[in-house]
């Protein structure tokens, strides 16, 4: 049995792994929310029960952690390593990777993050990019080397007990992304700019932008007031006026431009 020693030698800081074998899928769900909560704390963590639908298959989720600039966004399937890896796993992490989100989704997004207005949780749903994480009791070889053709991530969450009946949590994985999502910004066909929040994350002067016709030129970011203006260089970017353009940066840095009506 794993065992391991946290701080000074005292019976009260040994911790021995909990057999896994104990737990019923909810409650090692609600120890998983605790070990992420702690350790990607840069994401919000929440009890996410939408549906995903691919070729006639609908399967709910168990967890969501969303990024808090909201750039990016995780699903997550809480599995114990028991369960069949063909029968039950991959099916659904296949719905959660590539499915459409079916529209009840808004309403449990809002629900898991209080903090999320229904606009925010559409545009999550629809436009944000969404990845796929598996919280498993422990590491099973054969899931990583299932799920690497699918993108999609393993965190392994064990649980331990102290003598005095403190839980510890040991988490592995890491969880990694290729594109995410600046923002939203309205195009103004009268200035033949991008207007966006100054805070969007994009550096001022001239970089490379792809417009969401496949054409890569210059465009020049400058700051006016609470606002970033994003100007292309030669030429007109032939955007409807008005409407909104998302700004998605890959893991490469090239930026991209997507009209999300």
């Amino acid at each position: 049995m794993k065992t391991f020693i946290a701080g000074a030698c005292h019976p009260d800081s040994i911790f021995q792994a909990v057999d896994s074998s104990e737990f019923l899928e909810i409650n090692f769900e609600a120890e998983v929310v605790k070990a992420l909560c702690c350790i990607f704390r840069d994401y919000h963590c929440g009890v996410f029960k939408g549906s995903f639908r691919l070729d006639g298959d609908c399967r709910s989720a168990d967890l969501a952690l969303i990024h808090k600039t909201l750039s990016h966004w995780f699903v997550v399937e809480v599995e114990l390593a028991s369960h069949s890896l063909e029968g039950h796993v991959l099916p659904q992490v296949r719905c959660f990777r590539f499915g459409d989100a079916e529209p009840a989704c808004v309403t449990s997004l809002c629900t898991a993050f209080p903090g999320l207005t229904r606009d925010e949780a559409e545009r999550i749903l629809l436009y944000v990019p969404r990845y796929v994480a598996v919280a498993v009791d422990r590491f099973v070889p054969e899931w990583k080397a299932a799920f690497k053709g699918l993108d999609v991530h393993l965190l392994t969450v064990q649980v331990f007990q102290g003598t005095d009946g403190k839980i510890a949590h040991h988490v592995d994985g890491r969880l990694e992304v290729a594109k995410e999502s600046l923002g939203f910004g309205t195009y103004s066909a009268i200035d033949k700019s991008l207007v966006m929040p100054r805070n969007c994350g994009l550096p001022l002067g001239q970089i490379q932008i792809q417009d969401p016709f496949g054409t890569v030129a210059l465009w020049t970011v400058r700051e006016s007031g609470a606002a970033v203006w994003i100007t292309k260089n030669i030429g007109d970017p032939a955007l409807p006026h008005g409407d909104f353009v998302q700004v998605i940066r890959t893991i490469e840095g090239r930026i991209t431009l997507r009209l999300s009506r």
